[in-house]
């Protein structure tokens, strides 16, 4: 009886330890890394997203990647405005500043993305656009287009999940503890600890880059402090767990295609592009010579020229 009450007070140490400790210590994300909100537009269905709007013209929504927001586009969209466009980023529910799902069976999923994608387009006011999707982001247009073919004029996948051979992908720490059953309350144990908060974050964020030199300075923190929002974690947890790149049917997609993936990506390989690309009816592929997985991070510029060619082409 005495060992069981050792050995739990030792995990009660374990567990509860090192959060309290850091509390007590006053250790914490660094509330000034959080970007201001933007609007809130209610979808309809008793919830609120955060839209960043900026530009005028035809039309532009770019939906995040898992966990991402809609600051997470580095200069691509302020590039994009300038071109002409009406660009639209948001958080999508469960991230940033929008509204929380509650977890059920169904919600988190690439169909509760696009149902949502689809009313915020209704409460905008926005018939059709062209829908860039970045990694999950991408799932979740191909799953809208399927869907709502009458309101896609285009997409443009970047470092789109697909299927296709994930063979060489950067199998870390991250993976195994979001594929487990207790994977949101171990992500919510690692945040409470900033020093290993901020090292599995780093090692994450150096592998979507590809390299740390691409790695921008204070990218750690504002990533820690966009997951600081309550929920943001459970999100993660769930999309990663009801997300089959499998379900999706790129083959059936009718409407044009831009194909943007870099050939040193390590979180959705190079050759599921290609075979998003191989699949889509009516597409083309643009290769990024040893780009990672944060394209409009790392090539905004590149980004906002083939989506505005792209959509120039489509018009004309």
């Amino acid at each position: 009886m005495r060992l069981l009450l050792v050995l739990v007070g030792l995990i009660a140490i374990v567990i509860f330890g090192p959060p309290l400790a850091a509390s007590l210590l006053g250790y914490s994300h660094d509330p000034t890394a959080l970007p201001p909100e933007g609007r809130r537009v209610d979808n309809g269905d008793g919830e609120a997203i955060n839209v960043v709007e900026q530009g005028s013209g035809p039309v532009i929504v770019l939906v995040h990647g898992l966990p991402g927001n809609a600051y997470d586009w580095g200069e691509t969209p302020e590039k994009l405005a300038a071109l002409g466009h009406r660009v639209v980023a948001y958080d999508r529910v469960g991230y940033g500043y929008s509204s929380r799902a509650q977890g059920r069976e169904g919600e988190y999923t690439y169909e509760s993305n696009a149902a949502d994608l689809a009313a915020l387009m209704d409460a905008l006011g926005i018939e059709s656009a062209m829908l860039v999707g970045w990694s999950y982001g991408g799932a979740v247009v191909q799953t809208f287009a399927e869907a709502w073919p009458g309101k896609t004029a285009a997409l443009v996948l970047i470092g789109s999940v697909g299927p296709g051979d994930w063979t060489g992908r950067d199998v870390g720490l991250l993976d195994a503890v979001l594929g487990s059953p207790f994977g949101a309350p171990i992500l919510r144990w690692v945040a409470s600890i900033p020093p290993l908060s901020r090292a599995m974050t780093r090692d994450t964020l150096i592998a979507a880059f590809g390299a740390e030199k691409d790695l921008p300075e204070g990218h750690v923190e504002f990533t820690r402090a966009m997951l600081s929002l309550p929920g943001a974690l459970d999100a993660f947890a769930y999309e990663a767990q009801r997300g089959d790149e499998n379900e999706l049917h790129p083959a059936d997609l009718a409407m044009p295609g831009l194909v943007i993936h870099g050939t040193n990506d390590l979180l959705v390989p190079y050759p599921v592009g290609q075979e998003l690309d191989r699949l889509l009816p009516h597409s083309r592929m643009v290769t990024v010579d040893d780009g990672g997985h944060m394209l409009p991070i790392t090539h905004p510029t590149s980004m906002a020229d083939e989506i505005y060619q792209f959509a120039r082409a489509i018009r004309d």
